[in-house]
């Protein structure tokens, strides 16, 4: 009987270099992924979210993490009966959106609604509300010896996270500060290196 011969090194070696590509390659699809699929957020907004202002405002203005393009953006403002008391085109300046108001809101509560293109060419949205006091109640001077209440921190996003368009994107992710563009990158040049690795092998097994 001839003795079973073991598998030639030069077959198991390129099984093992192909199955390392493979995996790789899975590895940084996953992390591409979410990065190509991320938008811009907001970021801020004056007046800000849940904010009691005592003056009463005469613009709207948001602020995003990225220059916005100048497309179609729109901002509404209704009241607390839901009529609408100013809508249009606000005016983009980089990152920063602003609609001027045809006349200062009155005393009440009011909600913000946003639609912008972000830098990425996507549509996001959000909303958001406030309420305007006047300078009855919320402008009163405390008492005389009486310590005035600490400001308590409110949210700049309100209640309600951007989403993104009704195309079915996904929303905002954490890409980890890199662009999808460097990681795509990187992908790249990874498969080259194992891919070099192993015609190297096979040119040494020969």
């Amino acid at each position: 009987m001839n003795p079973t011969l073991p598998a030639p090194r030069t077959a198991l070696s390129l099984t093992a270099l192909l199955a390392a590509l493979v995996t790789l390659l899975g590895v940084l699809a996953t992390v591409a992924a979410p990065a190509a699929h991320a938008h811009d957020i907001m970021t801020g907004s004056t007046p800000a979210a849940d904010a009691v202002l005592a003056e009463r405002p005469g613009e709207i203005s948001l602020s995003f993490n990225n220059d916005l393009l100048d497309s179609t953006q729109v901002i509404r403002v209704t009241n607390a009966s839901g009529k609408t008391v100013a809508e249009g085109s606000p005016v983009v300046s980089g990152p920063a959106a602003t609609l001027t108001l045809p006349e200062p809101l009155g005393d009440g509560a009011y909600h913000v609604t946003w639609s912008v293109v972000s830098s990425d060419g996507h549509r996001i949205e959000g909303e958001y509300g406030f309420t305007v006091a006047g300078t009855t109640e919320a402008a009163a001077a405390p008492p005389a010896n009486t310590p005035a209440p600490a400001p308590t921190p409110t949210s700049v996003m309100g209640t309600a996270e951007p989403t993104a368009s009704a195309s079915g994107d996904e929303a905002p992710a954490s890409t980890g500060g890199l662009p999808a563009w460097a990681v795509i990158a990187v992908a790249v040049v990874a498969a080259g290196g194992v891919a070099a690795v192993v015609v190297r092998r096979l040119r040494a097994q020969r």
